[in-house]
């Protein structure tokens, strides 16, 4: 049996026993889902979004590794302002079992330096909900599992979050997926099954993977003695099999704790050696996440979670990295040949959000300070626990616009040459966020 031929039948073994425990269960207990949101009266035809502009004011780390790689045949800037703006709109048409959703995002980037422009379609999906339990979807869709906020290692059919604003909206992966959902009375109180099919190709999905090939994943949701879990594959021809679990409990009303667990076989990591020489590693690994949250009578919320990744590169491996891009800008000074300079450009995997193994992420939220309406404080830490330095992220949004929101936030890199955070491109940069929601 080859390895496609295992993984499809890993992915039937799950179909059924998906479909086993949605279709088991006590005849006494049983009942079918009957919540239909259909019920609320609304529109056919619906059209939301916002529209976004972004200016920016950032002081350059003019030492730092990703600074050579950025500006090495340019002029070489103390500061550097940007422009950013965005739509993001949802259409949909909703008639009785029927809805079609249409998501496209508009973007464009300009500064002293460059300027781009880039359309993508973030969501476009066809659904039938045939009964209250059942939703069919085909389309591309942005699917949210795992239960961590800034990171989530069982979101296995997912673009990556960035820890940094891991509310974004995400560009979705063409797919057939469905929902399946029944209730019970007893401990367990909630089941659903959602099974994916995604394939790969080079005009299908080409981000998920470089092989092509038809994929399976599926997830089982449980809530069970008010405890929600989450148990998630995925397999097929282009991906080796994975497997992951996740699950959030409220200890008290205003108490919570979350975790993620994922198994990865045969991932794939780039990276280079002493020597300077690019190298392919493949190995089975795991990621992990523990969070906590916490509100208070206030309505302060905090959120803690540390994350490991075991493709996360070490200190060592950075290490590496970093005098791989020295030996590229000392070659291109001396001769005019950036060829390790583009090869240093061509690990992306290196200028990664967070690219090492072991990071704590902390992030507080204050609504309403001492009485003040639609002012919302807030404050956002990342840790990277092998080296110390830090992404540090005080913000302030006003909300008393109608239909507006303003943000001003900031972001202050710690950490020397050598370390993650000190080898970024910024050391400081201020940001304002205008988004118009219609």
């Amino acid at each position: 049996m080859t390895r496609g031929e295992r993984s499809k039948a890993r992915f039937v073994g799950f179909l059924l026993l998906g479909f086993f425990l949605v279709g088991g269960g006590t005849s006494g207990q049983e009942k079918e889902f009957e919540f239909d949101v259909d019920a609320f009266a609304r529109k056919a035809l619906s059209l939301d979004g916002y529209l976004e502009f972004r200016p920016s004011l950032s002081l350059l780390n003019r030492d730092s590794a990703f600074y050579l790689l950025g500006f090495y045949d340019r002029d070489k800037p103390k500061t550097l302002a940007e422009g950013y703006f965005a739509l993001l709109a949802d259409l949909a048409y909703r008639k009785g079992i029927f809805e079609a959703v249409l998501e496209p995002y508009l973007e464009a980037a300009a500064s002293s330096s460059e300027s781009s422009a880039e359309g993508r379609l973030f969501q476009g999906y066809l659904s039938l909900k045939p009964s209250p339990s059942l939703t069919v979807f085909a389309g591309k869709r942005t699917l949210r599992w795992g239960k961590g906020y800034a990171w989530s290692p069982a979101a296995l059919v997912e673009r990556p979050k960035n820890p940094n604003e891991p509310d974004l909206a995400r560009e979705g992966y063409w797919m057939a997926t469905a929902d399946w959902t029944k209730s019970f009375g007893g401990a367990l109180k909630t089941l659903s099954f959602t099974p994916v099919v995604m394939p790969v190709s080079r005009s299908v999905n080409p981000a998920f993977s470089k092989k092509d090939g038809l994929n399976f994943a599926g997830k089982i949701y449980l809530l069970l003695f008010d405890t929600d879990i989450d148990l998630v594959m995925l397999a097929g021809d282009s991906i080796p099999a994975r497997f992951g679990l996740d699950f959030s409990r409220n200890l008290r009303s205003n108490w919570e704790v979350h975790g993620e667990i994922a198994y990865i076989r045969d991932a794939e990591k780039k990276s280079v050696d002493a020597d300077g020489r690019i190298r392919n590693e493949t190995r089975n690994t795991t990621a992990v996440l523990l969070g906590l949250r916490y509100l208070t009578a206030s309505e302060m919320t905090t959120i803690l979670e540390y994350h490991h990744s075991g493709t996360g590169y070490r200190s060592p491996d950075m290490a590496a990295f970093y005098s791989f891009v020295d030996r590229g800008y000392d070659a291109y000074l001396d001769s005019g040949d950036d060829t390790l300079l583009h090869e240093a450009a061509g690990l992306p995997a290196f200028g990664g959000f967070t690219p090492m193994a072991d990071y704590f992420f902390l992030r507080v939220m204050q609504k309403d300070p001492f009485g003040i309406l639609y002012l919302n404080p807030a404050a956002t830490a990342i840790l990277n626990l092998a080296d110390g330095s830090a992404s540090w992220a005080p913000e302030v949004t006003y909300t008393g616009i109608t239909n507006l929101e303003l943000r001003l936030k900031a972001a202050i890199l710690s950490g020397g040459s050598g370390d993650e955070f000190g080898e970024k491109r910024n050391r400081f940069r201020l940001e304002l966020r205008a988004r118009y929601f219609f």
